[in-house]
């Protein structure tokens, strides 16, 4: 096949390249060129030589053979290369249609010489030779005329139409199947059923009972006539029927009716078992020369409907014929592609001298006129991604190698080349460094190339976050050192960055330490070179230098470096330099790590940084109680100085603080409630009430302090101190009824003094000195009733009977104490202790005879024992 000859191109794509003229509008110079559907090659081979001299006049094809017919009556076999297979000189009058069975074997072929040619491709079994009595236009041959059974049918299509059947003897029958309807000018058979079109429309004729189910009435334009723009047949499947005729094309499917209740008979009338269902139907701006499917949409062969000749002398023939992928829509259609198609000789041509011959199966479409015949086939993956490249579509054409399976002649690499090239023409550098991570995958030369191609460009530090780190490919540590020295030289943070992120075995770290200190001698502040210097440092194992730098920068990474390396030794050291920087962190190394950190060198280094060692001391009393307690004493003055509301409770829970420097510091700073409690604590209980009295004044706290000591002196201080209050007498009467005599504040209320509420004082003194009564009452009782009780349990079990079996034995002649001959127990004594006697072995003293011996022998061994 001839791929460079044939024109295959969308509008522009065919037309030749010159200069637009300036009055073209804007919106066709931005005109996005659509992706073709569609590829096409020109048949050559032995075709080409034939065509030279004979002009083509219709085709049949299968997945083996394409059947040229000719002007000459010659019909031509050719494999799909266009080399010639067989010939047959059939005719004397050009071929007006050929047709094929479904497995390839029978040709049908008629004539405007009136003949019909039925011929074997490899056996003369079952030919005719048939002269009708007018001019024959078309010819269907049954798909099943291989068959053996299948009757050997076909039909012709003259000004009727004729079913010719084998019958016995191996004669032919001929059925008229229509007449009076005109010439037959095309005729399609598949499966059952038959369609044929006529200059009043399309009838389709159901081949099992030789009944037509529909007509498809003609409703274009009469002043198209049939002879120059004829009807065009396809059937997709055995059921889906495609007319395309004049400017309209119809999409029809045949349907069940007994599938469709409401297609049902309702009369006499006996209607078809199917019926012709049209799905789509539009008319388009140009005529239609042959029609077929492609998956869901449909394959149109077009004629312009207008040709201007003016504008041939621009390049743009409208006589071009053009391959259109439409979507059928209700009404209407959606091109979604437009193919104009470089044919030999297109403009001596009208739309009858084309003719489109599907291979459904195949997704293949034979576009033919007299001099040329083109096959056009869907893109394969490969022609789309050459398309794309080729309109630099790059990244899609990436995708499709990426996702489609189909590729054969390109790679995600090949692709991937260009598309980087390409990037690196437009100086999209960003975009070329991200790809390469996709595309060069662990080839270490591809890779150095690209460090060279981006390097000439001055663009390594864009690559440098995409080069290999060691995961599967490796590059030559010169090649990465070449980038860090580039980004020392251009980008710092960028030198920062990739320092960071590139592990130390990629590159001779000494040799670029050696680089930044050449730097930072030019720019001893430069803060970004420094960090990039401690992480150097710390690459190579130096991490004091490193850990002193970021302490210098004031960098919080320190505390990254401390974990990461187990730096936790020098944390004491630089423990100021560390809580500066962050104390919460550097509390949680201190008091997680006291083995390594201890608080005793923490301590002495804070001791001139009182807010450190308040936090730092705090912070272990919280976490690590047990090896505070050294230090309490001290946080018992920062506590007063820096935190106050903490200082209470401290004094409440800890007792290894020094009480003497507690109270001397909670005095000097006029602490009264924390110096209350600490006198309290130490024992000055009347100190600790004076204060609450007469600083707190706080009668509450005083009564709640006389009850926890108990103390009668504490009683006589609070009730002299309340004598001349009244209000603090009656709150004395209603809290000290129960814990001392009410008469001792009774006695010494002076005469005349007036009491507010002293009578409900007076009433609930007397109330709570008779439910104490009653609660002592109640618990003698109750004392008396369980004495009582277990004292009678006692008894009751001390009289119960005690069993004695006939392997019991005497505890003091250790003989069984019943004998085989009787039970006679008035011979026994049987202690509580469970030891039991035979009368005869008590003792003869009768004081002894109330004492268990083996019991009072016991107890003497464990009193001489003591």
């Amino acid at each position: 096949m001839d791929k460079s000859i044939t024109s295959l191109s969308q509008d522009k794509k065919d037309e030749p390249q010159k200069e637009e003229e300036e009055e073209e509008s804007e919106d066709e110079d931005s005109e996005e060129e659509e992706e073709p559907k569609l590829k096409y090659e020109r048949i050559s081979g032995d075709l080409r030589e034939i065509l030279k001299k004979d002009g083509a006049s219709c085709i049949a094809a299968n997945s083996k053979l394409i059947i040229i017919g000719t002007n000459w009556g010659r019909i031509h076999v050719l494999d799909h290369l266009g080399n010639k297979v067989k010939e047959f000189a059939s005719h004397t009058n050009p071929v007006t249609m050929l047709d094929m069975d479904g497995n390839g074997d029978y040709i049908a072929s008629c004539s405007h010489d009136r003949k019909v040619v039925i011929q074997g491709l490899y056996t003369t079994e079952n030919s005719h030779n048939l002269v009708m009595d007018s001019p024959v236009r078309s010819v269907a041959l049954d798909p099943a005329y291989f068959k053996p059974r299948s009757g050997r049918r076909f039909v012709v299509g003259t000004n009727k139409v004729i079913l010719y059947e084998k019958a016995l003897f191996g004669q032919l029958r001929p059925t008229v199947l229509s007449e009076n309807s005109g010439p037959a000018r095309a005729m399609k058979w598949a499966g059952q059923f038959l369609a044929w079109a006529t200059d009043s429309g399309v009838r389709v004729m159901d081949m099992n009972t030789k009944a037509v189910i529909t007509l498809i009435k003609r409703d274009h334009s009469l002043a198209l006539p049939c002879e120059q723009y004829p009807p065009h047949l396809c059937w997709p499947d055995d059921r889906t029927l495609i007319v395309g005729w004049g400017d309209s094309v119809k999409v029809c499917r045949v349907r069940d009716r007994a599938s469709n209740p409401s297609q049902l008979s309702t009369g006499p009338v006996d209607l078809p078992p199917h019926y012709l269902e049209i799905v789509y139907m539009f008319t388009t701006d140009f005529y239609v020369c042959g029609v077929g499917p492609l998956d869901e949409h449909l394959v149109v062969l077009a004629y312009n409907k207008q040709t201007d000749l003016s504008l041939a002398s621009l390049g743009v023939d409208s006589r071009r014929p053009q391959m259109r992928v439409l979507e059928p829509l209700q009404g209407t259609f959606e091109e979604i592609s437009k193919d104009v198609l470089g044919i030999r000789c297109y403009q001596e041509y009208k739309p009858a001298n084309y003719h489109l011959e599907c291979l459904v199966e195949e997704r293949q479409f034979y576009i033919v006129c007299p001099q040329d015949v083109v096959v056009a086939k869907p893109r394969s993956a490969d022609d789309r991604i050459e398309w794309l490249l080729e309109h630099d579509k790059h990244a899609e054409a990436l995708e499709v190698v990426q996702t489609s399976r189909e590729v054969h002649r390109y790679t995600l690499l090949s692709v991937g080349r260009v598309y980087l090239d390409h990037l690196i023409a437009c100086s999209s550098f960003q975009d070329a460094a991200k790809l390469c991570t996709q595309i060069l995958g662990s080839d270490k030369a591809l890779w150095e190339e690209a460090v060279v191609r981006f390097n000439r460009a001055r663009q390594l530090r864009v690559l440098s976050p995409h080069l290999p780190l060691g995961h599967g490919i490796n590059l030559d540590p010169a090649v990465y050192q070449m980038v860090l020295l580039d980004l020392l030289q251009t980008d710092h943070q960028g030198f920062l960055q990739v320092v960071q992120d590139w592990p130390g075995h990629l590159y001779n770290v000494s040799f670029v330490i050696n680089a930044v200190l050449e730097t930072l001698a030019r720019n001893t502040n430069n803060m970004t070179l420094l960090q990039a210097l401690a992480h150097l440092y710390s690459n190579i194992d130096k991490h004091d230098k490193a850990l002193a730098i970021y302490l210098k920068l004031k960098h919080k990474d320190v505390f990254h470096l401390i974990g990461r390396h187990n730096l936790y030794g020098c944390v004491a050291k630089h423990v100021v330099e560390l809580m500066s920087l962050d104390i919460s962190s550097t509390l949680d190394i201190c008091c997680q790590h006291v083995n390594i950190v201890p608080p005793d060198t923490v301590v002495f280094a804070l001791s001139s940084h009182q807010y450190f060692l308040y936090r730092y001391l705090d912070a272990l009393y919280e976490h690590r109680r047990e090896l505070s307690k050294k230090f309490h004493s001290q946080l018992v003055t920062l506590y007063a100085d820096l935190d106050k509301k903490k200082l209470l409770p401290f004094l409440l829970e800890s007792s290894s603080y020094d009480l003497r420097g507690a109270l001397d510091d909670c005095q000097a700073r006029c602490l009264t409630v924390e110096t209350i409690n600490l006198l309290n604590r130490m024992g000055s209980s009347m100190q600790s009430l004076e204060l609450i009295l007469e600083e707190q004044h706080d009668l509450q706290w005083a009564i709640r302090l006389c009850k926890e000591h108990d103390d009668v002196d504490l009683w006589g201080r609070l009730i002299n101190y309340a004598l001349d209050r009244p209000e603090y007498v009656r709150e004395l009467l209603n809290n000290i009824g129960t814990h001392i005599d009410p008469l001792l504040i009774i006695n010494q209320i002076p005469k005349g003094m007036e009491i507010p509420g002293l009578r409900d004082a007076l009433v609930k003194i007397l109330h709570d000195y008779h439910l104490q009564i009653e609660l002592r009452t109640g618990c003698q009782r109750i004392l008396v009733s369980d004495s009582s009780n277990l004292l009678h349990k006692l008894i009751s079990t001390q009289n119960a009977a005690f069993p004695v079996y006939g392997d019991t034995e005497c505890a003091a002649c250790n003989k069984r104490v019943l004998t085989s001959g009787r039970g006679d127990m008035a011979g026994l004594t049987v202690f509580a202790c469970r030891h039991v006697y035979h009368n005869d072995c008590m003792p003869e003293d009768p004081e002894e005879q109330d004492v268990c011996l083996v019991c009072r022998n016991d107890k003497k061994r464990l009193f001489l024992m003591l």
